[in-house]
C-alpha cells in the first residue's frame, strides 16, 4: 500500500520533479561552464606570462647576436688591416735606401754622444 501511495505521489508530481531535475542540470551545466571559463582565464594568463618571458628572451638573444656580429665584423676588419700591413711590410723588404747626408751626420752625432 505504501508503495502504491509513493507511486501515486511520484506520478502526480512528475512534471514538478522533472522541472526540478532540468533546473538542477541547468545550474550544474552553467556552474561547470563558469568553472571552465575561470580555469581557461587562469591558463590564458599563465600562457601570456610565458609568452612575454619568451619574447623578452628572444629579444635578448637577438641583441646578443647583433653585438656578436658587430664584434666579428670588427675582428675581420682588423684582420684585413693587419694582413694589408703585413703585405706592405713584406713588399718593402729589401728596399733599404741609404740615409741622406744630413740624416747620416745627425745619426753619427747622436750615436757618438751616447757612448
Amino acid at each position: 500500500m505504501m508503495q502504491a501511495k509513493l507511486w501515486a505521489w511520484g506520478l502526480r508530481n512528475l512534471p514538478g520533479l522533472a522541472l526540478v531535475g532540468v533546473l538542477a542540470g541547468l545550474v550544474w551545466f552553467v556552474g561547470d561552464a563558469f568553472n571552465d571559463r575561470t580555469r581557461l582565464r587562469a591558463e590564458l594568463a599563465a600562457v601570456q606570462s610565458d609568452l612575454a618571458a619568451a619574447q623578452a628572451s628572444l629579444q635578448q638573444a637577438a641583441e646578443t647576436a647583433r653585438i656578436h656580429r658587430a664584434h666579428l665584423d670588427r675582428a675581420a676588419d682588423e684582420a684585413r688591416a693587419w694582413g694589408a700591413l703585413s703585405d706592405d711590410l713584406q713588399q718593402m723588404e729589401g728596399r733599404d735606401a741609404p740615409l741622406s747626408p744630413l740624416l747620416a751626420a745627425t745619426a753619427r752625432r747622436l750615436f757618438r754622444s751616447d757612448q
